[in-house]
């Protein structure tokens, strides 16, 4: 899907979709250097700035939550990189990269800094088929970042369908579908996922989510060139140093009294990301002196690289910070440095839907179509929860959303509900307001306002207590209730009472 730019220029250099962003960065002018005759042996050093070409960011989604397991659905994606590498290539040679793992600022620091760097070791290890990294974030496991078992079998069912988690069967059936792919490569077949058979599953695995286009080579494609065991340079953590968004502290005095963190996890989504940062063909750096530790050191070292306000950017202060306005979210002076302009570290505005069967029963996995203004519909697909992410929408605007349940393996969704949904912000009238959300809950009889106020009163007034009157009225109970309904986004919405 393109992103909606300022200009038909601009317009193929960007892309977006709900899993990356892919884009080239602005161009900078040549440096300019003033040189005059000297008559002794003097001389300077002109040091060019390391200025990136183009950017590549991996969304959070991309990943199991609170791990570093690569998902199958960003396959589809993979060759938004692969176009930007051939974009920027000088003849044969092809851009330099470096891979930055980021977290949200929830939790400690230490914890933040190894699960940002597994993440980014897992990308790094997908493009250059290094199956022995991946083993190694599968047996040893950060507290959390479990591959396990669940790992197996999506790897397994993204290579050959197996049974959905549940049935009766798929344990027994899943052990079929190991001993299936053991004798297609000529393993032991025993059924286990020992060391062998997953080391092969992470090749296949590989090459089905990057393609023939993206298999990159450790000495030649990144940034340092592999010249450090530890890939310091090439790939690297940053933890929670870098958020593009900080919550001000009301907001974040209120996520942390509530006992549900699902939106605080929501709003914080922007901030977990792997961004892959593309330099000037034949680039390097020397990897003694590149400021960033290895993904398996502490923080210490990125410490010194931190702007002497940092104690303040990392505080919550009274009003939410973004840094795409504010310029002063990120901790570390060297990430700002190489990325203040980046377009994939703008903050995308986001937008997160819940789709719901006729009976007000969430779906899970939901298939879906989503079309914003003008823009060519996108498909997508909801979470577990029956929960998807709009990424990069203007506000105002509208979209028309169509969903289903999920088909048979190897059949087309059915998209049998469809809605057409404000997106805007709650700064509006209060009866305006209220038309909006109970719109978008399906209300959506034109001119029918009061028809459209008692049904949702029929419908969920139960919920109130005490119960409200169903007389279309738009009165304070009613107007709390379709607020509560509309933000907390139940599982099921007619029989459980919002906060």
């Amino acid at each position: 899907m393109l992103a909606m730019p300022d200009s038909e220029e601009e317009q193929s250099q960007q892309i977006t979709t709900g899993l990356v962003v892919a884009s080239d960065h602005r161009p900078v002018k040549p440096l300019t250097a003033l040189v005059a005759p000297t008559v002794s042996d003097d001389f300077n050093t002109i040091r060019e700035r390391l200025i990136p070409k183009g950017c590549f960011r991996l969304e959070d989604v991309v990943f199991e939550f609170d791990s570093s397991f690569v998902r199958p659905e960003v396959a589809k994606e993979m060759r938004h990189l692969a176009d930007l590498r051939e974009k920027h290539k000088e003849g044969d040679f092809m851009p330099s990269l470096s891979i930055f793992g980021h977290a949200d600022p929830v939790g400690q620091d230490e914890y933040n800094k190894q699960l940002s760097g597994r993440r980014a070791t897992a990308v790094y290890a997908m493009l250059v088929r290094d199956v022995d990294l991946w083993e190694e974030l599968y047996t040893q496991p950060l507290s959390g970042d479990n591959w396990g078992k669940p790992s197996i079998q999506t790897m397994l069912t993204a290579l050959h369908p197996v049974p959905e988690p549940g049935d009766e069967t798929a344990a027994g059936q899943s052990r079929d579908a190991v001993k299936e792919f053991q004798a297609e490569k000529g393993l032991a077949v025993d059924g286990v996922a020992g060391p062998n058979t997953r080391k092969a599953l992470y090749q296949d695995y590989m090459d089905f989510l990057c393609g023939p286009r993206l298999e990159l080579d450790k000495g030649k494609d990144f940034l340092a060139r592999h010249k450090d065991a530890g890939g310091k340079g090439d790939y690297q953590g940053c933890g929670e140093f870098n958020p593009v968004r900080m919550f001000s502290k009301e907001e974040n005095a209120r996520y942390e009294k509530a006992p549900d963190k699902t939106e605080r996890n929501a709003e914080n989504e922007p901030n977990r990301r792997v961004m892959i940062l593309l330099f000037a063909p034949r680039r390097r750096v020397d990897p003694q002196i590149w400021p960033c530790p290895r993904v398996k050191e502490g923080t210490s070292a990125c410490r010194k690289r931190f702007f002497p306000d940092a104690d303040k950017r990392r505080s919550f202060q009274e009003k939410r910070r973004e840094f795409d306005k504010t310029r002063d979210t990120y901790a570390c002076r060297f990430y700002q440095l190489i990325s203040d302009d980046s377009p994939c570290e703008r903050f995308l505005t986001s937008f997160s839907i819940r789709l719901y069967d006729l009976s007000g029963r969430f779906i899970a996995l939901a298939p879906c179509r989503l079309t914003v203004g003008g823009r060519k519909p996108m498909p997508l697909q909801a979470n577990e929860r029956g929960i998807l992410t709009a990424l990069d929408v203007e506000v105002p605007n509208r979209c028309r959303i169509e969903w289903g349940f999920q088909p048979p393996p190897g059949e087309e969704p059915d998209f049998v509900f469809s809605l057409d949904m404000f997106l805007t912000h709650d700064d509006l009238e209060r009866e305006e307001e209220a038309k909006q959300k109970l719109h978008n809950l399906g209300y959506s009889v034109d001119n029918e306002f009061h028809s459209n106020v008692q049904a949702f009163q029929q419908d969920y007034g139960h919920l109130a207590s005490p119960p409200l009157k169903t007389d279309g009225q738009l009165d304070d109970e009613t107007m709390d209730l379709i607020r509560g309904v509309y933000r907390d986004s139940a599982d099921d919405l007619r029989n459980t009472p919002p906060d």
